[in-house]
């Protein structure tokens, strides 16, 4: 090793075996191990910021007697905490910057990815919609309304114009989190994100986030179910990421989950609907897509993030 891109003259001199450098602490080893642990760092100083900052809040909603159903106190309580601990991390902890972070939209030459993310949620809705008639749940009478429709029809554009709220969140799960959990493993970090992810929503079903009056029961069922749906979002969202490099199609993905395909099943099963079964045929409605994925082998980006 040390005569590389020497001299002849120096090509045969030995080192003495107790002066060389052993591997364990070669430089190189050492920057590796600096990154790693910059990065484990990076990612306990998020999950903290993350969690307190949100669940801190909600506490304060709750004693308050306030309800997480109102949107300006979703907006105002934790709706930009993700993002806001991401920055806080890349400028101050791990102080990596903002390069490379996904803020760019990369639509020339990713644009069918945002296609994609913008009509994804009327597929998912269908299946969803699919699962009820199949479960023998009744329909309200909202599909005959011309509102309803022009509502669902207007579904890309929704998408697109609430991402920057929905941006908030995965600006941190996904374009920080997800590529330093299990970097190289996309599947795993993907089950990891979402699982993290479901815990980090356990406190709404206690604030009001589903309106009126939850039980124990339910609220308890909606803690559980947050799990598969957060983890089946995620490998959707992942794969948006994974192909673009940009948070923007995952944001409006997002979006739509929450403003086209949530509000779809209320419209038009609205009447059976509560946060167990609407969550169930959420579920149901996003796993062919999440098959379709990882049976086509796009499950994610492979190589780890630079720290």
């Amino acid at each position: 090793m040390a005569a590389v891109g020497w001299s002849d003259e120096l090509a045969y001199v030995k080192i003495p075996t107790r002066n060389r450098v052993p591997e364990s602490v070669a430089p190189e080893n050492h920057s590796l191990d600096s990154c790693a642990a910059r990065r484990r760092h990076g990612v306990c100083w998020y999950l903290t910021l993350a969690f307190l900052g949100a669940w801190l809040p909600w506490l304060g909603v709750y004693l308050a007697r306030g309800s997480m159903d109102d949107p300006l106190t979703q907006l105002s309580t934790a709706a930009f905490v993700p993002a806001l601990a991401a920055c806080v991390v890349r400028r101050w902890v791990t102080r990596e910057g903002f390069a490379s972070s996904g803020l760019r939209m990369h639509f020339r030459s990713t644009w069918r990815y945002y296609v994609a993310a913008v009509t994804l949620p009327w597929g998912v809705l269908g299946v969803a919609l699919a699962g009820s008639v199949v479960a023998g749940w009744p329909w309200s009478d909202a599909y005959t309304d011309s509102s309803s429709w022009f509502y669902l029809a207007a579904g890309p554009l929704i998408c697109a114009v609430m991402a920057p709220i929905f941006w908030g969140e995965e600006y941190g799960w996904t374009a920080y989190l997800r590529d330093r959990l299990v970097p190289g493993r996309p599947v795993m970090t993907t089950f990891l994100t979402g699982a993290i992810w479901g815990v980090w929503h356990w406190p709404l079903p206690w604030v009001g986030y589903f309106g009126g009056s939850t039980s124990v029961w339910e609220a308890l069922w909606a803690m559980l179910l947050w799990l598969p749906l957060s983890v089946l979002l995620e490998f959707l969202i992942g794969w948006l990421w994974s192909s673009t490099e940009s948070v923007w199609p995952g944001a409006m993905l997002h979006a739509g989950s929450n403003l086209v395909v949530a509000e779809g099943m209320g419209l038009f099963v609205g009447d059976v609907l509560s946060p167990i079964t609407s969550s169930v045929l959420l579920c149901v409605g996003l796993t062919p897509f999440v098959v379709a994925i990882v049976c086509s082998g796009h499950l994610g980006r492979v190589a780890p993030p630079s720290s």
